[in-house]
């Protein structure tokens, strides 16, 4: 199989070439691959196809979705060009924080057990960071806990563990790392917070409305009704009763009506 990117090169994603491109390469290339509209491939220049973007409307629902203070015209911009690389770096960036003051060695080169580093977040804050000790895998959940000590004082982290999950043997079960809902999609209904699922009331398939119960959740002893925020089909549904879950895990996807 060839990657997306030279099936989309030939296709004309970027445009024709100086010169066209070679056959009969490209049309071995563009068996089976049709554009999304059923075409073989673009004419022209693609992007003369595209309609207007309307940045007011964009940078109003990413403001919805992040909130105002972390949204400026620069990643309304972002956005626009690359919108999955952009929802993945603020889902990273939610998950673990601006690493911007990380030491780049530190970042590129994990740190081992009994190592210790000197970061600075600004004049008067140095931290010694030294980790500690990392826990077993947790397969339930696909995470570590590691321990580091901070000036000193202990600190207990829960963090997800892609190494091992990518490691694990096909013959057993593969570690549970749930998808995070996407933000800027109202049919992407995700978990408010940690908790357990104890009811499940939709399947795939259903029709629902917005407002209707989807699930309870149940977190600090008390049970929170999750609905749907449009109306909809269900496409698709990633828990059951029992199922623990993390902040913005994905519970559901509904595709608008």
């Amino acid at each position: 199989p060839l990657p997306n990117s030279v099936v989309e090169y030939f296709q004309g994603a970027l445009g024709p070439p100086p010169g066209g491109f070679p056959e009969p390469f490209r049309t071995n290339v563009l068996k089976g691959r049709p554009l999304k509209d059923g075409r073989p491939c673009f004419e022209g220049r693609p992007g003369a196809e595209l309609p207007p973007y309307d940045f007011e409307t964009a940078e109003k629902d990413l403001k919805e979705a992040y909130g105002d203070q972390r949204i400026t015209f620069k990643e309304v911009l972002s956005h626009a060009l690359y919108p999955q690389v952009f929802k993945d770096y603020l889902a990273f960036e939610k998950e673990y924080g601006t690493i911007e003051t990380l030491p780049t060695h530190v970042f590129l080169r994990p740190m081992q057990v009994g190592e210790e580093n000197l970061v600075n977040l600004g004049p008067g804050k140095d931290y010694y960071i030294r980790l500690a000790n990392i826990d077993g895998f947790n397969k339930d959940l696909g995470t570590r806990t590691v321990t580091l000590e901070v000036n000193g004082e202990k600190w207990f982290i829960r963090t997800p563990d892609t190494v091992t999950t990518l490691e694990s043997t096909s013959g057993g079960a593969a570690p549970k790392r749930r998808a995070k809902k996407d933000p800027t999609d109202k049919g992407s209904l995700g978990s408010p917070m940690p908790g357990v699922i104890v009811a499940v009331n939709v399947e795939e398939g259903d029709e629902v409305e917005e407002g209707q119960t989807l699930f309870k959740l149940s977190a600090m002893k008390m049970e929170t009704e999750l609905k749907a925020q449009v109306s909809g089909k269900v496409t698709k549904i990633t828990v059951e009763v029992n199922d623990n879950v993390e902040g913005d895990d994905l519970l559901a996807e509904i595709v608008p009506e």
